[in-house]
């Protein structure tokens, strides 16, 4: 009788965290349309649980960028697939600015949203003007 107690409490929590592990389809179809914004990877920032990027505005306008971000890993099939933590995080109302021709370092801690990521193919998103605007990279 404790055995089969025990064997269907396995099984429903095998089922429980099943159902929690899957990270949702990317909300941004398209990014990075922005003629003369580029957001890049600082070259050797990236750690488990951070990394340092590159925001450069390239046009003869001022940009702004909000202070939030969105973090995908491509999954087996090439699909983006948004972290948990950062899918639920709302963009901030808060926006910072960056004059025409200049480059600003963004140092990005997904610890507390991500936690440490592993090896694969990722994306950082930020929203620039209201356009994503996304840095691809790979951790080994």
């Amino acid at each position: 009788m404790k055995k089969g107690i025990a064997v269907l409490l396995a099984l429903l929590c095998m089922v429980a965290f099943a159902g929690c592990s899957g990270d949702p389809e990317t909300q941004f179809a398209t990014v990075n349309e922005m003629e003369g914004v580029t957001l890049e990877l600082k070259e050797d920032t990236l750690k488990a649980t951070s990394g340092t990027f590159l925001l450069t505005n390239g046009t003869d306008a001022e940009i702004s960028y909000r202070d939030a971000y969105h973090m995908e890993k491509k999954d087996a099939d090439g699909h983006w697939k948004e972290f948990v933590g950062t899918a639920n995080a709302q963009w901030g109302e808060e926006t910072v600015a960056v004059p025409a021709g200049e480059t600003v370092e963004l140092p990005i801690n997904w610890k507390n949203l991500c936690g440490s990521i592993g090896t694969g193919e990722f994306r950082l998103i930020i929203e620039v003007d209201g356009n994503p605007i996304a840095a691809e990279f790979t951790r080994e």
